[in-house]
């Protein structure tokens, strides 16, 4: 998604996007509609530094780390960056939120920096609910939906094999 320069530069206020989720960089992030929204707002802080504020929301699909589900979850992330036109030579940039604008053509691509947004929030272990009771270890069915009849031994363990296991030390 392409913003024009000019309006950064001349600033704005709450500016509704309603972006395709194809045009955003794919990080392995699934959506689950065609579209996000973002809610952006442009403020100059000097003459050549800007500033971006808002929101992005989305639903995002995911797959629960216990029973394999995929699950919905919706997202409002906030948006808050720093853009810099043109920097000069003996300029650095300090904010890690600051980005600096390089294109010639009067637009400024704001697409991979949602991407990368929605994909630093992702859950490291997604679970559909806390409670989640995952598979079975024995037979695989989702104890969620229906509860198995199968037993684990007492001292069973899937790892006993490992322990049988002879360890030469160096």
């Amino acid at each position: 998604m392409k913003i024009k320069l000019s309006d950064i530069k001349s600033g704005f206020q709450k500016r509704f996007f309603d972006i395709p989720t194809d045009i955003i960089p794919n990080r392995g992030t699934k959506f689950k509609s065609d579209n996000i929204n973002c809610t952006l707002s442009s403020n100059v802080l000097q003459k050549n530094k800007f500033k971006l504020k808002g929101k992005v929301k989305a639903e995002i699909i995911y797959e629960c780390v216990r029973c394999l589900k995929l699950f919905n979850s919706k997202i409002s992330l906030p948006i808050d960056i720093s853009l810099v036109d043109k920097l000069k030579n003996n300029d650095t940039i300090k904010d890690e939120d600051t980005v600096e604008i390089l294109n010639s053509d009067d637009e400024f691509d704001i697409g991979s920096l949602l991407g990368d947004i929605i994909e630093l929030d992702n859950p490291i272990k997604p679970l559909c609910n806390n409670e989640c009771l995952g598979l079975c270890t024995v037979c695989g069915i989702n104890m969620n939906e229906i509860s198995c009849n199968c037993k684990i031994e007492k001292g069973y363990g899937l790892w006993e094999n490992l322990k049988k296991l002879e360890t030469k030390e160096y």
